[in-house]
């Protein structure tokens, strides 16, 4: 096998405004997305390009809807107003018994009365009154518009199985009816106000008044039936009730009288036994508490008597005898004291003293002991008396407790009866005004504004229509070209190839057969395939070599590679494309005749071994060439043919062989190359698909540039990676070329005004734009 060896690179040099491929295209970098966002321009650009897809929706939409308002039945719509009160004046001074005691703030009443404005039983008593279920209106469709009879032809193909069963009837009403007649009636709140509008859709508008005006007057009718019936119905159940209460008086007042005389109560005593129980009650409690204070005074004295405290006693400070003897006793005993220290004990006046101190101190003692049984006295009958208080309240406590018990229970059946007394006179009273107010039936519904015959349909509103139509399609179509928009993953303009893949875009060639296709005049075709390839024919008939603008996408495409580096132009470049079907060979065809018409001397090399098409291109020989000069069978100065209408000189892929990817990335490919390097200006290398071929990355190292091809349909990752290849193998992606889009589209117009008017001029007229 032939080793495969490298060609050294120099490094790539690019313009200030683009970043080196390598280092954008790394193994694990992020893809390379348009990291601005999206903008005005690109919303503009997205509704351009998908401009027929929106008008085309836009006019369906359009039409559809003209077809079906004008198709459409018209329909007048009458009006009344009515006022709903929370609750209806007031006759009597009473509150009615429906429920209408709800305030402003209270919805749920005012959600009842629109539901009863929609109820099923007052349509089917309008229907029934106006005799409205054998018109047309109601019933066939006879005169309804064409849209209505296939809407109900429509709708009884899909419920003729409900229509086996019979349909259920509202007071003789079919329900058909009844529906239909919902479906034409409106019930409108006025936010805000307690007015309703009540409204009704016809094609005769005096119809439609007739119906509004025979709704409200049964609903107003409908409210006067219900606050009746609910009148009638207290009365009756009032009526029971008072039987009821009847008998209940008269148990409870039973009941009263008899527990009264089983406890031997009078009614007009109760107060003042309770008033007599309470004197007696604080009379013993001011005795107890005097007999306590006595008995406490007792019980203190008698621990001063035990602990030989006499002196203040007050019984003995008040006891005149002990008042006397005290002192008595207090002078003998000081003459006694006196005389012993002078006499002897024998002494007649001394036992005389002595004698008297005796009798006097005995007599003291005596006294003091009646004061301290006096004393013990008082407090045994303190204490005594204490007990006798405390039982006494006790019983009294008992004594009024049960008292107390048999006035509760006779204030309980007292207020049973009394209650209950209070109970029938209410009922019988309230009994007799709704009787009374029966008798003036008053709603709390007024109508305020009858409904008159419509000057004007109110349906189909053929301007909202279309206008709605058409903004809800122009907004689908908007939205549906921003999701293709965002689906289509192609590079379609020379901006994304810039910003998805960070290299320079050498020029935009269009799709010759969508041209000749999409152009009516082959006269216009010519032109304009002229000014772009510069050829009449692809496969080698002779220019004019002196033709103004022939070949400028080619030509551009020249005049960015001459430039693609400072210094000198690249000499050596491979033309390659992500994958097959892309247009690579035929931009390396012309791209070498746009060289080739500066007069330098160049060479297009067919490298792509396995489906070589350039030597088709160029109508010329193909039975020897490259890969025979790689074998070795031919030598390299013998292989070229002279392309002589192009001034271009072609080696061609010549015979196939089994071996394409050794022979093309083996050292005989890299000889091969400086050989012809020595002998021409330009060396153009037509290669095989980057996708599917190996030898492409090899043949890209020995070469100077690469211009990567990129067709309008292909996928733009498969870009991107083919790009990310060449980064890693060294290679210096000069720039891509975006081929076959179609000038025809929004995005390209500027090539498309300029191509045509250019071409127009040079004919001496001016050819219009596509």
């Amino acid at each position: 096998m032939p080793e495969i060896v490298p060609y050294p690179t120099p490094h790539p040099i690019h313009p200030s405004s683009w970043v080196p491929s390598t280092a954008l295209l790394t193994p694990g970098s992020a893809p390379l997305t348009m990291s601005d966002g999206i903008g005005l321009a690109d919303c503009w650009r997205i509704i351009r390009r998908y401009r027929r897809l929106i008008v085309t929706l836009l006019s369906v939409a359009l039409l559809l809807t003209g077809v079906v308002v004008f198709l459409s039945e018209r329909n007048f719509t009458a009006s009344a107003i009515v006022l709903i009160e929370p609750e209806p004046p007031q006759v009597l001074d009473i509150r009615e018994l429906i429920s209408e005691s709800g305030s402003t703030d209270d919805h749920d009443y005012y959600k009842t009365q629109y539901d009863l404005l929609k109820s099923r039983d007052l349509a089917a008593g309008v229907i029934r009154e106006l005799n409205l279920e054998s018109t047309e209106l109601l019933g066939s469709t006879g005169s309804a518009g064409f849209v209505a009879k296939i809407w109900a032809i429509f709708a009884r193909f899909f419920n003729s199985t409900q229509e086996l069963a019979a349909a259920p009837e509202t007071d003789g009403v079919r329900s058909s009816a009844i529906d239909a007649y919902l479906g034409r009636l409106t019930i409108e709140p006025l936010i805000g106000t307690r007015l309703v509008k009540v409204s009704f859709s016809a094609p005769d508008p005096r119809l439609a008044a007739r119906i509004a005006n025979a709704h409200v007057r049964h609903f107003v009718q409908q409210g006067i039936q219900l606050r009746s019936e609910s009148r009638r119905a207290a009365v009756e159940f009032l009526e029971n009730q008072l039987v009821q209460i009847r008998q209940r008086v008269q148990q409870s007042e039973a009941a009263l009288n008899t527990y009264r005389h089983q406890k031997g109560i009078v009614a007009f005593d109760v107060e003042d036994t309770n008033k007599i129980s309470q004197g007696r009650m604080e009379d013993l409690t001011r005795a107890l508490t005097e007999a306590e204070t006595k008995r406490i005074n007792a019980e203190s004295q008698m621990q001063q008597v035990k602990n030989g405290d006499y002196d203040s006693l007050p019984q003995v400070i008040a006891n005149p005898a002990i008042t006397v003897l005290k002192p008595q006793v207090r002078n003998l005993q000081a003459e006694y004291a006196n005389l012993s220290t002078a006499f002897k004990p024998k002494y007649p006046k001394l036992a005389e003293l002595k004698a008297q101190l005796k009798e006097s101190t005995r007599s003291l003692n005596n006294e003091m002991k009646q004061v301290a049984k006096a004393i013990l006295r008082d407090y045994s009958a303190a204490a005594d008396q204490e007990r006798e208080l405390r039982t006494e309240i006790s019983a009294e406590k008992e004594r009024d407790l049960a008292q107390n018990d048999a006035s509760v229970q006779d204030a309980t059946l007292a207020r049973e009866v009394e209650t209950n007394r209070e109970l029938y006179k209410n009922v019988l009273l309230r009994m007799q005004q709704i009787q009374i107010g029966e008798q003036a039936p008053v709603t709390n519904i007024s109508v305020v504004d009858r409904a008159a015959p419509p000057l004007r349909p109110s349906t189909p509103k053929k301007k909202r229509d279309l206008l709605i139509s058409g903004l809800l399609a122009l907004v689908c179509g908007i939205a549906l070209a921003f999701i293709l928009d965002h689906l289509d993953n192609r590079l379609k303009t020379s901006e994304e190839v810039e910003q998805y893949l960070r290299l320079p875009n050498l020029a935009v060639a269009p799709d010759f057969a969508m041209l000749h296709r999409a152009t009516t005049s082959q006269q216009r075709f010519d032109g304009v395939r002229k000014f772009l390839l510069g050829s009449e024919r692809a496969t080698g008939t002779s220019p004019t070599a002196h033709e103004p603008g022939r070949g400028d996408v080619y030509r551009s495409i020249r005049t960015a590679l001459m430039f693609s580096r400072a210094g000198a132009p690249p000499q050596k470049m491979l033309i390659t494309s992500a994958i097959e079907g892309e247009g690579k060979t035929w931009t390396a065809v012309h791209a070498a005749t746009a060289f080739a018409q500066t007069g330098a001397k160049t060479l297009l090399i067919d490298a792509d071994l396995r489906r070589a098409q350039c030597h088709e291109a160029l109508g010329a020989d193909n039975s020897a060439g490259l890969s025979e000069v790689l074998v070795g069978q031919l030598e390299p100065g013998n292989s070229v043919r002279y392309i002589e209408d192009r001034n271009l000189f072609l080696l061609s892929a010549g015979s196939c062989v089994p071996n394409p990817a050794e022979l093309l990335t083996s050292n005989k490919m890299l000889e091969v190359i400086r050989f012809f390097s020595e002998q021409y200006q330009y060396i153009l290398i037509d290669s095989a698909p980057l996708m599917y071929a190996s030898d492409t990355v090899g043949i890209a190292t020995m070469a100077d540039g690469v211009v990567l091809v990129a067709g309008s349909a292909t996928p733009k990752q498969s870009v991107r990676r083919a790009a990310e290849r060449l980064a890693l193998a060294g290679a210096n992606v000069l720039g891509v070329v975006l081929n076959r889009v179609d000038i025809h589209h929004p995005d390209h117009r500027e090539y498309t005004r300029y191509y045509f008017t250019y071409e127009g001029d040079r004919r001496g007229t001016v050819a219009p734009g596509p």
